[in-house]
């Protein structure tokens, strides 16, 4: 038995000699490269040449003006602008703008979180008193066809009054400040106010 080697038989048979395979995978390296170079190019020189035009396209899209809006309502998303409505012992009643906390609902449930939680200094300073008890809870709040429909807790029932204005008054001015609110419904519980 007379053993060969590899190329003498390849030479001998007339056959092409196989490339090495770390040969092929530099090649395909290679004319990737070529190709990433080319397209590198391609891009910057459109760039150079069009940078005027994108610049201007750019500007004209409205991008960089979203892009502000949406960094400054990122900054504001914690907190919303409310109008509340607090008597004063003469019958009359204040508004007071004031930046209340979001709970993800709309503004008209932040205003009566606000009108629960808070009782600004402004008011205090006019004589103005807040008649919706701190205790108070807000189970749920929706509005439909210009009616508003405020679900409380229980608490709102001992709030008290000044004469015959109440913590419902207090709650319903407020809400009524908005042109998209004819009426407000309140229900405790669950339960409908009459």
């Amino acid at each position: 038995m007379i053993l060969e080697d590899d190329d003498s038989f390849v030479q001998q048979e007339g056959l092409a000699p196989e490339e090495d395979s770390s040969e092929q995978r530099g090649r395909g390296i290679v004319i990737w490269l070529i190709i990433f170079l080319v397209w590198i190019l391609w891009t910057a020189g459109c760039f150079f040449f069009f940078r005027d035009d994108m610049v201007r396209a750019f500007q004209e899209s409205g991008v960089p003006e979203l892009i502000s809006s949406m960094q400054e309502e990122e900054e504001h998303s914690t907190h919303r602008d409310v109008t509340l409505v607090y008597p004063l012992a003469d019958g009359t009643s204040v508004t007071v703008q004031a930046s209340a906390l979001r709970y993800g609902g709309d503004s008209f449930h932040d205003t009566v979180e606000a009108l629960i939680e808070y009782y600004p200094y402004e008011a205090l300073s006019q004589g103005a008193v807040n008649l919706v008890p701190s205790q108070t809870e807000l189970i749920g709040l929706s509005t439909s066809d210009g009616i508003c429909y405020v679900d409380l807790s229980e608490e709102i029932l001992s709030a008290p009054s000044l004469g015959s204005y109440t913590a419902f008054d207090q709650i319903e001015d407020t809400l009524m400040l908005s042109p998209e609110i004819e009426k407000v419904v309140f229900l405790v519980e669950g339960t409908a106010v009459s």
